[in-house]
């Protein structure tokens, strides 16, 4: 349900009937179940409006609560007008100007996509009744409660506008890989759980007297990837960074190293041609996917030159046997012991997509009420004919991942392209098309595929490491009628 606008005068109606108040609340303001109620919030409007001075009909046309899809982001108040984007949030105890000052950054940040000539954000603490924004430097300051009562009265009318098309993720997250100039420029904010895991690493890094090794991890869409380049960009001021890269370099990654300063990407290949010298730094990312003699050479240089490296990895992500075989991840895991953290939320990953993949793997996990608005099926029994139709999704937008082929076995070569399932590790697009030609079937609720023509990769692991590159839409090609008519399965409510 859609976050509607709301008099914040009706909101606190019924504050002294809490369980009748929610009820009210969720139906009024178009909150679902999902989104927890707090009683106190609503309390602290109560509060706001007894101390301000608003005129009769300024207290209406808010927007109450309203969640970033994949951010979990939150805003309390907001309201938005033709010229106006006033956001008001709600605590009952101060905490640290530290965090005042932080939470406003954030929230100004996210909101700029609304695209408004006039941009306040403001804190109301409701047990003193005190007012906290920031001026033109980014500093927090205490205003009084007349500054909020002019904000509220000269907002104007409310203008309706779609926040889920403003905040969908191709405009608020950023891939150093893929939206390299935003990030060069600094154009995005980490969630609190990075800020968190960064501000660790830097301490970890900056008193390091001995060998020392960290580990990130996290599953596909929690920002590992901009995490580590952040951290690489925040250590290069004072220290020269060498990246490694488990996988193919792209463009992405050849415009950073012809950016930025004091720091130098390579491919994990390039280990085997090269000493590790004249760095202060090592950071690995995809460092699951490292070779033995690349990872022992890795541990070596470390310990010899008594310096840090940070690992990047995720286990789950493994494409091949002999990565599985290596075990890579668990050696990581060794050598970081308690220096291993992780990330939680996916910041990238579409909860609808996610949800999707989890289904169309195990047919077992599908709902009735489940419904996939932004996945295309397309039926095309003509392997040639599929190619053409992928082609065709590249020109509305998507980018289409094929099954990395063989050296030596020619089966899969009808499907090359730009972008295949090795060479978009660590990349992230706004729409991924793939093709599940006769190599894919169900069986007992579950996909599965016959052997690789190169027999060490997986074929599943590659499907699932394409499928997580997107960011908002999905499109499938099928060639099998069987296989159309299980997924066809997931789309009854499409």
């Amino acid at each position: 349900m859609k976050n509607k606008n709301v008099s914040l005068i009706d909101m606190i109606k019924l504050v002294d009937n809490e369980t009748l108040s929610e009820c009210y609340i969720r139906y009024i303001c178009g909150i679902d179940e999902e989104h927890q109620y707090r009683h106190q919030e609503i309390l602290d409007i109560k509060c706001l409006i007894e101390n301000v001075s608003v005129e009769s009909g300024n207290t209406d046309d808010f927007i109450y609560g309203y969640i970033v899809p994949q951010l979990n982001k939150e805003f309390d108040l907001l309201k938005i007008t033709e010229s106006v984007c006033l956001n008001i949030e709600l605590k009952r105890e101060k905490v640290s100007d530290e965090k005042l000052k932080r939470q406003l950054l954030q929230n100004l940040h996210y909101l700029k996509l609304v695209n408004k000539q006039v941009l306040r954000s403001f804190i109301f603490i409701s047990s003193t009744k005190s007012v906290y924004t920031l001026n033109d430097e980014s500093n927090l300051i205490r205003v009084t409660l007349q500054d909020l009562s002019n904000a509220i009265n000269t907002a104007g009318a409310s203008e309706y506008i779609d926040l889920d098309t403003i905040f969908k993720p191709g405009n608020i997250l950023v891939s150093p890989l893929n939206s390299t100039d935003r990030f060069l420029e600094g154009d995005y904010l980490l969630t609190e759980n990075q800020e968190n895991i960064k501000k660790v690493i830097l301490e970890y890094v900056c008193t390091n007297t001995q060998g020392r090794f960290a580990g990130i991890t996290g599953g596909p869409g929690t920002g590992k990837t901009l995490l580590i380049y952040d951290i690489a960009r925040e250590l290069s001021n004072s220290r020269k960074v060498l990246v490694v890269h488990s996988g193919i370099l792209c463009e992405g990654h050849n415009n950073l190293n012809a950016t930025l300063k004091n720091i130098k990407i390579i491919s994990a290949k390039e280990l085997k041609f090269r000493e590790i010298k004249d760095v202060d730094i090592v950071i690995v990312d995809e460092a699951h996917r490292l070779y033995t003699e690349s990872l022992n050479k890795i541990e070596r240089w470390v310990k010899k030159s008594k310096t840090t490296c940070i690992f990047s990895y995720d286990e789950g992500q493994t494409l091949s046997s002999s990565e599985i075989r290596r075990r890579t991840a668990e050696t990581i895991d060794n050598l970081c012991v308690e220096n291993i953290y992780k990330l939680t939320n996916k910041i990238r990953t579409n909860k609808e997509l996610a949800l999707f993949i989890v289904c169309l793997c195990d047919l077992s996990k599908y709902r009735e009420e489940y419904s996939f608005p932004n996945v295309t099926i397309v039926y095309e029994p003509e392997t040639k004919k599929a190619i053409k139709r992928a082609k065709q999704f590249e020109k509305q937008g998507y980018t289409y991942i094929s099954f990395t082929p063989s050296l030596y076995n020619h089966q899969l070569d009808y499907q090359r392209s730009q972008h295949n399932t090795h060479n978009v590790i660590g990349q992230e697009f706004e729409g991924v098309c793939m093709i599940l030609d006769y190599n894919w079937d169900y069986q007992n609720n579950r996909l599965i595929a016959q052997e690789h023509p190169n027999p060490d990769y997986l074929f599943e692991k590659l499907l699932y490491q394409g499928l997580t590159r997107v960011r908002s839409k999905l499109a499938l090609i099928i060639c099998s009628e069987s296989v159309l008519t299980n997924i066809l399965l997931l789309m009854k409510k499409n």
